[in-house]
């Protein structure tokens, strides 16, 4: 079991929130992003599908996708809303304003992962040349240390962010470990996948759409 986050204890409301801001999941992977085992998940998640709030797509409940239904979405939504009133809305839109700086850094270190330059045109990453890697990890560690730093400060005001901090910080560790698929899979829970989340969560909480802060040149 992955380690606890808090009290350890998983609510619908967080298992209809990750459903609302991931869009599909499986059982075990939702398991591994609350922090919890997939029998107490698995056993919530028959409960929320059993209020018409969830659906299955496809296979058994062990391996098929979990989505929610409009009527989950709707709960979702609502959640929304109260963590909006709970933070208060100038706070959300302060954070979602002081993580851009922390997104574009990001951005340069996944291009950086992506792609490197040979003789002045840009190639796929082979992974070959092992200084530029080096370079590109040293910049990710601190941006890590400066995001982690900043988002545990929001935290103060709004607990549940602090999961963001624990995922974050698991997928760094394991990218320090060696495991450097951890930068940037879509097959895991990545630093690339969680960061994403993250920004799509604060989007939601300042009462904006990825669409209009793609349009404003935000996102």
């Amino acid at each position: 079991m992955a380690e606890m986050v808090g009290d350890g204890e998983v609510s619908r409301e967080d298992i209809v929130h990750v459903l609302l801001i991931k869009g599909f999941v499986v059982l075990d992977d939702l398991a591994n992003i609350l922090f919890s085992d997939r029998d107490s998940i698995g056993e919530q998640l028959d409960t929320i599908v059993a209020e018409g709030l969830a659906e299955l797509l496809g296979g058994s409940a062990l391996a098929g996708m979990f989505q929610l239904t409009e009527d989950g979405k709707a709960v979702g939504a609502e959640r929304i809303a109260a963590d909006r009133e709970t933070w208060g809305r100038e706070n959300a839109l302060a954070a979602l304003d002081e993580l851009l700086p922390f997104d574009l850094r990001m951005k340069e270190i996944m291009t950086g992962w992506q792609l490197r330059e040979v003789d002045g045109q840009q190639v796929i990453n082979d992974h070959t040349d092992e200084a530029h890697d080096a370079a590109i990890l040293t910049d990710f560690r601190v941006l890590h240390e400066d995001a982690a730093a900043w988002l545990g400060g929001l935290a103060s005001g709004l607990a549940r962010l602090e999961r963001y901090v624990a995922r974050l910080d698991r997928a760094a560790a394991n990218v320090e470990s060696g495991d450097t698929d951890y930068l940037a899979s879509p097959r895991i829970d990545s630093y690339h996948n969680v960061w994403f989340e993250l920004h799509e969560d604060l989007i939601l909480l300042a009462g904006r759409t990825r669409e209009e802060e793609v349009a404003a040149g935000r996102a």
